[in-house]
């Protein structure tokens, strides 16, 4: 028997997650009386979209905490959505969609498997994040180049060489000279607005080695890159590269489902949150994401199970007590 889900988010980053914890709240709701089967598809090895690729900054505009790394966000965001029994699937790329018009339901298909959906929450953003790929090293994979910024702490004691002129580096390198063993900086383009910045950045922080010029090659050993030499013949090894050159976001596989843009704007079972909205420009407010996510799910439910009372709220809501249980008693400690 095919199995037909009720709703599936496309998209992992903090509107299709916080989705995915709306979409479990019904489920857990009254026992399941008014549950949502839904899912969750991820087309990258991780969740987070855009904010992966600035894991390590520092976010201020979401009410009720005035600062939270992305790193941390998407962590919690991860597992609220987890709380439920929602499936939430990574390297799940969706290669196809089209609607099955006289099933009344949606086919999605991956490289390696095929779902079943009565309606469509679409989080894509701008579409599959990629970071830039450093052509040095000829878009090979090694084990200790990282192209995600990650928390300082995981570089404690290492020799650590950041590549790129990306702003995120300019974030992390004074964050890393209390962790890392050493911190070098290179770079074929300059990150600064001008040598006054420079100046002021490196006399800051005089810890930090700085060049600014083409690289020659690279030394390996096994999965690990251990040098990179410069164009003046300047050797640099290192333990761990942090390489940021920017991103690309890219919808081409949306351009290529059967499901055309007329139906994913007119057809009432699909739902369009957060920066995938073609109208917000210029306003990519993470709370807005979250409110879209909340009016999407609430609207399914109302569609597919028009007598479903809303879930209680999740500070008197029964399914949440062994959780507030664990938060006290560690609050407590």
């Amino acid at each position: 028997m095919t199995n037909i889900y009720e709703t599936t988010i496309i998209g992992g980053g903090p509107a299709g997650l916080y989705a995915a914890f709306q979409a479990g709240l019904y489920a857990a709701f009254q026992a399941g009386l008014y549950g949502l089967n839904g899912q969750l598809l991820e087309g990258d090895q991780q969740f987070g979209g855009k904010v992966a690729t600035y894991a390590e900054r520092v976010i201020h505009d979401i009410g009720g905490m005035p600062n939270i790394t992305g790193q941390d966000l998407i962590q919690n965001l991860t597992a609220q959505a987890a709380f439920y029994d929602t499936p939430l699937r990574t390297q799940t790329l969706v290669t196809d969609v089209k609607y099955l018009a006289d099933q009344h339901y949606y086919q999605i298909d991956t490289p390696d498997d095929r779902y079943y959906s009565q309606t469509l929450i679409l989080a894509m953003g701008g579409g599959v994040v990629r970071p830039k790929q450093l052509r040095l090293f000829e878009e090979q994979t090694f084990e200790n180049v990282h192209y995600a910024p990650a928390n300082p702490e995981d570089y404690r004691d290492q020799r650590v060489v950041l590549i790129g002129p990306g702003y995120n580096l300019m974030e992390l390198a004074p964050h890393l000279l209390v962790t890392a063993k050493s911190v070098v900086w290179l770079t074929t383009k300059r990150p600064f607005v001008d040598e006054a910045a420079e100046k002021a950045f490196l006399t800051a922080y005089p810890q930090i080695d700085y060049y600014c010029q083409p690289f020659a090659s690279y030394q390996q050993v096994d999965q690990q890159v251990t040098s990179i030499t410069l164009a003046d013949q300047t050797q640099i090894t290192f333990d761990q590269a942090v390489v940021s050159l920017g991103y690309r976001r890219s919808l081409q596989t949306i351009d290529q489902w059967q499901l055309s843009a007329e139906q994913i704007e007119e057809r009432p079972d699909i739902w369009v949150i957060g920066n995938q909205i073609p109208d917000r420009a210029g306003i990519s407010l993470l709370t807005s994401a979250f409110q879209d996510g909340i009016t999407a799910v609430t609207e399914i439910v109302a569609q597919l199970k028009p007598t479903a009372k809303t879930p209680m709220v999740t500070t008197h809501n029964p399914v949440f007590q062994a959780d507030t249980k664990a938060y006290w008693q560690e609050r407590l400690r």
